[in-house]
């Protein structure tokens, strides 16, 4: 099943524009008649059926919605965007693959990168949500660092600070499965021992990815696999 993506819809009828609308018509060849599926990013499934096809849209009138909780818990990752801009953007394809609710850009002191392209990360996210069948598109968004450290922890029940600086305990220590939870992952150069202690100083926990020194997106997938998918690391050590 391939799914296209479209915010235009209401109860009844749908509407595919720009990039969709050209995938739809020109790259797949879809006719008048024909049954294509689409999500809303935000959990629903269309069925739909195209009803006509016009210069920048396609229009299909909806058979059928299907309605997709969360992944719960919801887990994000705040991480330092990557002085080589592809290395970001391949965390933010396998992270939406892997299943994360939000992901968040930081600026700290050591990070080498200080502007994104928002709308080239965001398509790359509505890519690999398609592509990996999921109909809930992470949030994203960037925030300073005190802005990150301010975040509610009623919206994150437990937050995580992941660093190099012999931390005492391992994440997959720390991390309870039943609440949601944040973790923030710094720069090739990581944390500065100030950010540590401001980030300590706001609510988070400090902890260890591991014994291995990780690069920046690479520490990100193995903090989301660890928050995602608990059981599947059975040996317990600090």
């Amino acid at each position: 099943m391939f799914l296209f993506y479209s915010l235009e819809h209401t109860e009844d009828q749908l509407i595919l524009l720009g990039d969709e609308h050209l995938h739809c018509t020109t790259v797949l060849r879809k006719k008048i008649g024909d049954t294509i599926f689409v999500t809303n990013g935000s959990g629903s499934t269309f069925k739909a059926e195209i009803h006509s096809i016009e210069k920048k849209q396609t229009i299909c009138s909806i058979l059928e919605t299907q309605t997709q909780s969360p992944l719960f818990p919801e887990i994000a990752i705040a991480i330092a965007p990557t002085k080589n801009a592809s290395r970001i953007e391949w965390f933010l394809e396998k992270a939406t693959e892997i299943g994360i609710s939000a992901i968040y850009l930081t600026q700290t002191k050591r990070t080498e990168r200080k502007s994104t392209n928002i709308q080239r990360l965001e398509k790359i996210l509505i890519s690999a949500m398609k592509q990996s069948l999921n109909t809930h598109l992470p949030t994203l968004q960037s925030l300073t660092y005190s802005e990150l450290l301010d975040l509610s922890s009623e919206k994150y029940k437990q937050k995580f600070i992941a660093h190099c600086d012999n931390p005492d305990l391992s994440l997959k220590n720390l991390y309870d499965s039943t609440t949601s939870a944040l973790l923030l992952i710094g720069p090739e150069g990581d944390f500065t021992t100030d950010e540590i202690n401001q980030a300590i100083q706001s609510g988070y926990k400090a902890c260890s990815l591991g014994d291995m020194r990780l690069r920046t997106e690479t520490a990100g997938l193995v903090g989301l696999f660890t928050l995602r998918y608990p059981s599947a690391l059975s040996t317990k050590k600090s």
